[in-house]
């Protein structure tokens, strides 16, 4: 739903979260040129059309926008593998789909320390629970496809976050100059990319739900 006018004070619930949808457009606009760390919440409200008072009513700091961020970028990996995995593509798939969804990987990075750290509890956990069932339809999902015992797809799940976030705090370091590291060091650096680390490590995981082991 679009209001009339940007600056127009929301007054339904569908109001209020076609505001908030918005701001979250325009915060993921402002990301793409000046990147996570440069964005403030002044040039975001400036972003949005909004004043920084209507700005505050949503969002209490810049972390609490990324939050939100992640959790709808986490919402399309998870749209990603239950639209195209199956028995035979769970493995490609899972490895691939963090990496279609726009600033999954460089949030997942900064997700505890930096933004979870920073976000106030009722928010927090309101966005946690969302991230919480999100993961419980990853596992429902494993044991569908391939037949595992609900527990062991449950451990798979887990496993694959955990190693998700170290692979994309890992990124970080990929991305950097490769210009000033010394030739011996580069393939290090090079490995680390979260496109070569943690589709290898997600065929690990899953190749032991996948397989015909012990439960």
């Amino acid at each position: 739903m679009v209001l009339p006018k940007n600056r127009q004070r929301a007054r339904s619930d569908s109001e209020k979260e076609a505001r908030r949808d918005a701001i979250l457009a325009a915060a993921q606009r402002l990301i793409g040129r000046v990147g996570i760390d440069g964005m403030t919440m002044n040039a975001l409200a400036t972003e949005a059309g909004v004043s920084k008072g209507t700005l505050y009513i949503y969002f209490s700091s810049k972390e609490e926008v990324l939050l939100a961020l992640f959790v709808d970028a986490m919402a399309q990996v998870v749209a990603i593998i239950e639209a195209e995995a199956n028995a035979d593509t769970l493995i490609e798939v899972m490895g691939r789909a963090p990496t279609e969804a726009p600033l999954f990987v460089p949030l997942l990075a900064r997700l505890v320390a930096v933004i979870e750290a920073n976000v106030p509890d009722t928010s927090l956990f309101a966005e946690k629970r969302k991230m919480r069932d999100m993961g419980q339809r990853v596992a429902a999902f494993i044991a569908q496809v391939t037949g595992a015992p609900e527990h062991k797809a449950r451990e798979a799940s887990t496993a694959l976050m955990l190693t998700m976030q170290g692979a994309a705090q890992f990124d970080i370091s990929a991305r950097r100059d490769l210009s000033s590291v010394p030739d011996d060091m580069r393939p290090m650096f090079e490995g680390q990319s979260f496109s070569k680390s943690f589709p290898a490590a997600a065929r690990l995981i899953l190749s032991g739900v996948t397989s015909d082991g012990p439960s």
